[in-house]
């Protein structure tokens, strides 16, 4: 289920980083067809490039919720869209030996190792589990390509089973963790480590450069080996890491409209990730709670929009079905009392955002029965009155003594379809276990404004001011 959009391609010559651009993407469409689902698929040949120039990776970069690359696997080379994750540390793709009944599979390119001749087989069982979703699996070793650069003989997963709806409905084929080994599943060294064993990279550093410009068509860039100092301006504050696990760092305080909310004095004070695989800004529920009422933000009840898909699936799919506006099908429905539609668009919406182009019922029905796990949950992400934004307060988040301000139109997410906007809060409540949390997210929605910096060599990450060009 790719995008239709334009692949615009930014040759660099720089000897010591590589830099890998990313695009943006317009309504997805089905990345499926019948050779596909019987296992087969076309294995596509990839330009020869060289180490000391810049590389232009087709990656898409979905409603600025999914920032993704093309990664290569075997010999020849199959592509596949992953998620560049520095939340997590393996990298997966889903196996041509995929469960028949797992219905992720059908919709994504899928890994053959007996067409590739670099395949090594390993077999030792994989699981791993994501905040939104789960799959299991099996190990292998093959060459991995991403950027132009080649690392041989690296272990990553084939997806076998990925049960619920979370990968059915993704845009990309899997993931590509970032993070450190340590919390790799099965201790499978990641693909940047490969990249610095093999000298692949100058320097053990790589950067991220996320666009927030929905109607630009260069969605960002991945630097590896350095920084690209084009999208960043002034210096780069570094924090050092204070754990070796995540991309996990102190943060000094929360601030609300330039005032200190003094949440970071106590004793354990806070700490906070760099995670480019996170879309929002994630933090402890009964902090979020406050934030979202300093900002006027109202929370969805999760009960409510199962009460309206209980009871109106039917009309739901046939309003789909006909391509009927949010805002319309609502009102048809009867679920716009006083004409303020409310929860039914934002159901509306978000189904029409997460569905494949010109899917039939039984799969519109699938991702409704999930829906209301993938929109706002009572904890989690808030409607905001869109006319307010101009007239909310900064955020900021000190970092290594540093403020650094998100403003309303960087910490508000508007989305829907046909012409229905809503705007959301960009924090949500998030509580981690003990062993984990109390912990900040420093997602998308962070990232997309500061330029980051994820220095292995010197165990720091770094934040410089962004700049869209």
């Amino acid at each position: 289920m790719k995008a239709v959009a334009v692949l615009l391609c930014l040759l660099v010559c720089v000897s010591a980083f590589q830099s890998i651009p990313l695009r943006k993407a317009t309504k997805p469409t089905l990345k499926v067809n019948i050779k596909e689902i019987e296992g087969k698929r076309v294995i596509e040949p990839v330009p020869k490039v060289y180490k000391r120039a810049g590389v232009s990776v087709p990656i898409t970069n979905y409603a600025n919720a999914q920032y993704f690359a093309d990664v290569y696997i075997g010999t020849p080379k199959q592509k596949f869209t992953v998620v560049l994750d520095t939340g997590s540390s393996n990298l997966w793709v889903p196996s041509s030996q995929c469960s028949f009944l797992d219905l992720a599979c059908y919709f994504h390119d899928k890994y053959n190792s007996a067409a590739s001749s670099t395949y090594v087989a390993n077999g030792t069982s994989f699981a791993i589990e994501y905040g939104t979703g789960s799959l299991t699996g099996f190990v292998s070793q093959d060459d991995v390509t991403l950027g132009g650069l080649t690392v041989k003989n690296q272990l990553f997963a084939e997806a076998v089973t990925q049960p619920g709806i979370t990968f059915v409905v993704a845009q990309f084929d899997g993931i590509l963790g970032l993070a450190f080994q340590s919390i790799s599943v099965n201790s499978i060294p990641p693909v940047f480590y490969g990249m610095m064993s093999q000298g692949l990279v100058t320097d053990p550093v790589f950067s991220f450069w996320l666009s927030r410009d929905t109607s630009a068509s260069v969605g960002g860039e991945l630097t590896l080996g350095g920084t690209n100092p084009a999208h960043y301006t002034g210096a780069i504050t570094y924090v050092p890491l204070t754990n070796e696990t995540y991309w996990e760092f102190k943060m000094d305080d929360v601030y609300l409209a330039g005032k200190s909310l003094n949440l970071c004095s106590g004793s354990q004070g806070c700490h906070a990730i760099a995670d480019t695989g996170t879309s929002l800004l994630a933090g402890p529920s009964d902090i979020v709670a406050t934030i979202n009422k300093k900002i006027g933000a109202i929370g969805v009840l999760s009960d409510e929009c199962d009460q309206i898909v209980n009871q109106y699936e039917d009309q739901i799919i046939q309003a789909i079905i006909a391509d009927l506006p949010p805002n319309q099908a609502c009102t048809n429905i009867g679920l716009c009392p006083g004409g303020s539609c409310g929860v039914c668009v934002l159901v509306i919406s978000t189904l029409e955002q997460w569905l494949p182009s010109n899917s039939s019922e039984y799969i519109i029905r699938l991702v409704l029965d999930a829906i209301c796990d993938l929109i706002p949950s009572p904890n989690g992400e808030s409607i905001v009155d869109c006319s307010l934004i101009p007239t909310l307060p900064n955020i900021g988040f000190q970092l290594n003594g540093k403020v650094f301000n998100l403003t309303p139109s960087q910490y508000i997410l508007k989305t829907g379809a046909a012409g229905e906007t809503l705007c959301l809060s960009g924090f949500i409540g998030l509580d981690l276990p003990p062993q984990i949390g109390p912990l900040w997210i420093l997602g998308d929605v962070f990232i997309g404004s500061y330029y980051t910096v994820f220095d292995y060599g010197n165990k720091r990450v770094g934040f410089a001011t962004s700049v869209d060009n």
